[in-house]
């Protein structure tokens, strides 16, 4: 049952905090640069075998497809694709089991000096062939999130060059919450919640970009598998594309949340695409605004003092 999964869970998250990650130290420069900019690398986090483990989840995910996955053939061609998936009910079990023994949650508890660390869930990201970038937004416009111990932990599985990896703009984990986008390429500032929602249309960033390249203070890193990098879910970010010197691009992302990572109401009550159901709450009930972000089906991957 659930108590049995969630005891396992830990007895494996116990097991590899030990063993994975003990030669891993986070600096002080890297918190803050998390803390202030909203974004930081961590060159060579993941070693061979859970790479390994991670391309072979990665493959699977491909194959097996949640329900709200999404496959695009650019121009209808075979050989120009791109596909997202996110929290795919049947893959749960899967990455529960690999965060569990990844000792991530050790890593983000160290960066955000938190005593509890919480898995939310993955998503995967797959381009091949020519695909452009993916459109500039925030993922708090389509989820309930807010405070400081949000993080989404960006993994590539392939090397990437600082305009094909995940790209920022700095601090903007501390500013505005713009409306979510329908993620029209053609049309990327198209609001989601538009005069359903308070929020302001997003600035068309790769616009201004072209315009002026200093328009906006974009962070981004030349990476390689085996790193990782850390950002805050509310960023203005986006993904890079593929082209000729990169044919195929594909990363895995999971989101966590610590101490001071809160339920927020701050999305309109509304359907639509991205309509939201109540949340059942740890502690009874549902999570209401403000409440600390403990669901029911909290995946618990590191508690300070129960290690």
């Amino acid at each position: 049952d659930h108590r049995d999964l969630h005891l396992s869970l830990r007895r494996q998250r116990q097991m590899c905090i030990r063993d994975r990650n003990k030669d891993y130290s986070i600096t002080d420069d890297q918190k803050h640069a998390l803390k202030e900019d909203g974004i930081v690398k961590l060159p060579g986090l993941i070693d061979s075998s859970l790479l390994k483990e991670l391309n072979k989840c990665f493959d699977w995910s491909i194959s097996n497809h949640g329900p709200i996955a999404s496959f695009s053939k650019i121009n209808n061609s075979d050989e120009d694709i791109s596909f997202v998936d996110n929290g795919n009910p049947d893959a749960k079990q899967m990455y529960d089991n690999l965060i569990a023994r990844s000792g991530f949650g050790s890593v983000i508890a160290e960066l955000w000096n938190s005593k509890y660390v919480g898995y939310f869930a993955e998503e995967i990201f797959w381009k091949k062939g020519k695909t452009g970038p993916t459109v500039w937004h925030q993922d708090t416009a389509y989820q309930p999130w807010r405070g400081e111990h949000w993080c989404n932990l960006w993994i590539p599985l392939v090397g990437m060059d600082s305009e094909q990896s995940i790209q920022i703009v700095k601090e903007s984990h501390k500013g505005i919450q713009y409306d979510g986008t329908l993620f029209d390429p053609y049309n990327p500032t198209q609001p989601l919640w538009g005069e359903n929602g308070n929020f302001p249309r997003l600035p068309n960033i790769s616009s201004d970009l072209k315009k002026n390249p200093n328009s906006w203070d974009i962070v981004s890193f030349e990476v390689e598998s085996g790193d990782a990098v850390v950002l805050h879910p509310h960023c203005l970010h986006r993904g890079g594309g593929t082209s000729d010197t990169l044919p195929e691009r594909k990363n895995i992302v999971f989101r966590f949340f610590g101490d001071k990572g809160y339920y927020s109401d701050h999305l309109p009550k509304t359907k639509s695409m991205f309509e939201l159901k109540p949340i059942p709450s740890a502690k009874g009930g549902y999570l209401e605004d403000g409440d600390l972000f403990r669901p029911t089906d909290m995946i618990t991957v590191f508690e300070s003092g129960k290690i």
